[in-house]
This record gives C-alpha cells, sequence and structure tokens, in this order.
C-alpha cells in the first residue's frame, strides 16, 4: 500500500473531485506513476473501494469493517502487481489509484466505486491518456548507410530527414519502418544511402511524436593523422556552443578491421564543470582530460593498433550530436614518421640530381671554351711564320725549309 508521506493529493483533490457524470482526464507518461483521484463520503469505520476499466476489475481493496461487504472481485491480469491505494487515508475518504508501469494498454476510460455501511458512491469516468516521448535517438554511419532509430514511442512517430549543406533529400534512397510493440509503444527505424564524398556534411534526423520532439546530428569529419608517438593528437568533438552547457558525453572506439565500439569514457558536463570522469582502464594510459569540457578528446602515445574511427557522442536535453573521425598512425620502431622518411629521401636525391647536372654542366662550359681558345689561335701562327720567311728572303739569307 502507497503511504501517506509519499504524495501529497489533498491539493490536487481539492481541484478534482470527482462527481457523479462528469469527465476528467489525466495524462501519464511511462515513466511515472499515474494517479487516478478518488473522493467519497467515509463513516471512518469502514468501506470497500472497486477500481473498473469498463468492466475490467483494476482493484477491490477492504478497508476497517467491512462486515456488509459480501464476495469480493479479484482484479485483471492485467492490473495485478501493478495499483495501490493510500491506505491511511481511505477511512478519510481518498480512494485515489496509483498505476504503476503504465503502457499504451493501461489508456481509456476508469471509475472507481465506494461501498460503506449506510450508501454506494460511484466517481465520474477519469479518462486516462498514455503518452511516451521521445527520449532517445540512435543514430549511425555503416558503409554508405546512415541510420536513425527510436524505440518505446506513444503516441506514433514521424522521421525526417535533413543535410547542411542543403541537399535533395528525396533524391536518396531512404526508406522509414514503424513497427507497435506488445505494449503498444511504436519503434521508428529510418535509413538513407549517402551519394558523394560525406566528409564534413551534418546529417540530421528529427523524429517527432504529437508530444515531443527529439532531433540526432551525424557529422564524419575529415581524417586525422598521428605523428611521432609520444607526441599528442586532439580529437574534435563537433557542436554547437550552445550545447556545451550542460550535456552527458561518450567516447568510444571502432576499429579498423572490426565493426564494434569499444568504450573509452563516460562524463557528464553541467556548465563547464566535469563530473567524476569513467575512463575504461585500456585507454587510461592514452587520455588526457584537458579538452573535455569543451567534449573534445586528447590522446598521447598511439600506435597502429589505435587506428580505427573515434566517435563522439554528446547528449542534451532535446539533441544528441555524433561526430566520427577516423585516424591513422603512421609511427615506426624509432618513432619517426614514414611519410616523413620518403619526402626526406626524395629531397636528397633531387639534391644529388642537381648537384651533378650543375657539375656536368659547368665541365661542359669549360670545354667549349677551350675549344673556342684553341681555334682562334691557329691563325696567327701561321701568319707570323710567313712574315719571318719574307724578311729572310729580302735579306739576302735563304732560308732551306
Amino acid at each position: 500500500m502507497a503511504s501517506a508521506g509519499s504524495i501529497t493529493l489533498w491539493t490536487l483533490l481539492s481541484v478534482l473531485v470527482l462527481t457523479e457524470g462528469k469527465e476528467f482526464i489525466v495524462t501519464c507518461t511511462q515513466s511515472e506513476e499515474c494517479v487516478l483521484p478518488c473522493q467519497f463520503q467515509s463513516d471512518g469505520k469502514g468501506a470497500r473501494v472497486m477500481w473498473y476499466k469498463k468492466k475490467a476489475v483494476v482493484s477491490c481493496t477492504r478497508y476497517g469493517d467491512t462486515h456488509f461487504v459480501n464476495g469480493h472481485n479479484s482484479p485483471s491480469d492485467l492490473f495485478k502487481g501493478r495499483t495501490d491505494l493510500y491506505a491511511d487515508q481511505v477511512l478519510q475518504g481518498n480512494a485515489t489509484l496509483l498505476l504503476r508501469n503504465v503502457t499504451p494498454r493501461d489508456q481509456g476510460k476508469y471509475f472507481c466505486i465506494t461501498m460503506t455501511a449506510p450508501r454506494t458512491d460511484e466517481s465520474g469516468i477519469i479518462s486516462l491518456i498514455i503518452i511516451s516521448p521521445v527520449q532517445n535517438i540512435d543514430i549511425q554511419m555503416t558503409g554508405d548507410t546512415i541510420s536513425c532509430s527510436s524505440r518505446g514511442i506513444y503516441p506514433a512517430p514521424k522521421l525526417m530527414w535533413s543535410t547542411n549543406p542543403p541537399s535533395d533529400i528525396q533524391a536518396l534512397q531512404n526508406s522509414t519502418k514503424t513497427f507497435k510493440t506488445q505494449d503498444g509503444f511504436y519503434d521508428i527505424t529510418g535509413s538513407q544511402r549517402i551519394v558523394g564524398n560525406n566528409t564534413n556534411v551534418t546529417y540530421i534526423c528529427a523524429i517527432t511524436s504529437d508530444t515531443s520532439t527529439r532531433t540526432a546530428v551525424l557529422k564524419n569529419q575529415g581524417p586525422i593523422q598521428t605523428y611521432p608517438a609520444d607526441s599528442s593528437v586532439v580529437i574534435p568533438c563537433s557542436v554547437p556552443d550552445s550545447a556545451l552547457h550542460n550535456f552527458n558525453l561518450t567516447w568510444r572506439f571502432r576499429r579498423t578491421t572490426l565493426n564494434l565500439d569499444e568504450l573509452i569514457l563516460t562524463v557528464n558536463v553541467s556548465r563547464q564543470t566535469l563530473s567524476p570522469v569513467s575512463v575504461e582502464e585500456r585507454w587510461k594510459a592514452y587520455v588526457s582530460l584537458g579538452f573535455l569540457t569543451f567534449g573534445h578528446l586528447q590522446l598521447r602515445g598511439l600506435t597502429s593498433e589505435h587506428q580505427g574511427t573515434y566517435i563522439c557522442e554528446l547528449s542534451t536535453a532535446e539533441e544528441t550530436y555524433v561526430t566520427l573521425t577516423n585516424v591513422t598512425t603512421t609511427n615506426n620502431g624509432d618513432g619517426r614518421d614514414d611519410t616523413f622518411q620518403y619526402v626526406l629521401i626524395i629531397v636528397v636525391m633531387a639534391h644529388f640530381l642537381l648537384l651533378a647536372y650543375a657539375t656536368l654542366a659547368v665541365l661542359g662550359f669549360k670545354l667549349k671554351r677551350q675549344e673556342t681558345s684553341t681555334t682562334s689561335t691557329t691563325p696567327k701562327e701561321t701568319e707570323s711564320l710567313s712574315d719571318l720567311s719574307e724578311e729572310a728572303t729580302v735579306g739576302g739569307v735563304d732560308i732551306q725549309q
């Protein structure tokens, strides 16, 4: 039985005093206890309280001296173990019913009958409306497909896609399926094929029911390549500043060779203040906490086994943001980047090729200059010998060759 201190009802009951022929509406969510009010005139000695939903017995209970009552009505199996009354208030005229773990099947019209020694009273009709808002959205990217889903919604929801920058969603291959569970709740799933390059495109999934709306945002960021193993890398979580006041944050890792997510850490942030951060044991040696208040993840000393997709999921009261970042590591045994080594080798080879070319050019220039010098000197020497021969003949001296 519910205790008097669990909920104070007198203010409520003073407004919702039920009389025969009147109808009242009570709205309950799945996670709450439903309070169906009923008051009657009690003699303070004994009373029998019966609750009905149409013809089905919801609850039947006796209090005090009920010698005037014959028989007992057992509650329907649908309601067994889910109802209570305020036992210490019944003989004061309060027959309010508590109904727990409600589902859409509980929705409908209820009424209360109370019996005391002098009289029998029947309450007016209470129309119970059940709602189950959109609480969580799971949004994922697998290959060239994005999926978005939510469970346990009532009434039936709708799902809509959009992108930023805008694109023609109608032209994409998308589908939506809605499934009604045995308890009457709705599960909904939507998916769409990605066309073209999806890097830095934001996909937005909105799920709406008559009573609530929730949005999930997914962004596939450009890849990050880590450098020497002793350095750190900051993996950003792409969210608007307006969402960074109060949020729940989860970071996960999906290895390149496996399609399984591994939890890294979880934390709640309220007004830029971290609650105790829960870091998985395997990741404690790699995680730095410096950027968590902004949603970002700082890691140090990554190796090839840390290559894969890092998933940031940041949730506020109305929205969920998911950011995917592919991280690759290119560290060898001595901690130097292989790509840097390749570039260095190419630069050195180019340097030697240029040096060899310059040397050959200089040698070629010198040889050409020497040939030019030899060609210009030979005619002059011939001319000088001829002059000497002529002078010797004129002087009467015959020079024999």
